[in-house]
């Protein structure tokens, strides 16, 4: 319901996916805090996780409307946008404990870019959710 554009304003729905997006960082944040040192994951991986995490999450929003139990069920949100809210999300907790993420932040910042000058859409995301790093 919290994802559906029938029941809600899209600015709603997209407000409600970067707010998960935004939760999902923080508690990826604080279970690798807890890991020693050694066990925390590279870049690398958390680049395949955090692509992986996109895929499904535009999968299940329009998943639902395919079943029987999803009718009336729409979404009208792009992979694109998803992939927006995704890494600012991600970009906005991450900065504000960077020091073990330049890597990952400096590969986000690009792929951000990437999709401002590919999807005019993405620039107008800007003043629907907030694009300012956390400051707790």
């Amino acid at each position: 319901m919290f994802l559906d554009t029938s029941h809600n304003s899209l600015v709603t729905v997209l407000s409600n996916i970067y707010n998960a997006f935004h939760e999902s960082a923080t508690k990826m944040w604080m279970y690798a805090r807890c890991m020693p040192t050694s066990k925390q994951p590279n870049t690398k991986l958390l680049i395949k996780t955090f692509e992986g995490l996109i895929e499904l999450a535009f999968v299940l929003l329009k998943s639902k409307g395919r079943n029987k139990w999803g009718a009336g069920y729409a979404c009208a949100v792009s992979k694109v946008q998803v992939e927006w809210l995704a890494l600012n999300a991600f970009t906005n907790v991450l900065q504000v404990r960077q020091s073990k993420y330049t890597q990952l932040l400096v590969w986000m910042e690009e792929r951000i870019m990437q999709l401002n000058i590919k999807d005019a859409a993405c620039q107008r995301l800007k003043g629907t959710v907030s694009a300012q790093p956390d400051k707790d």
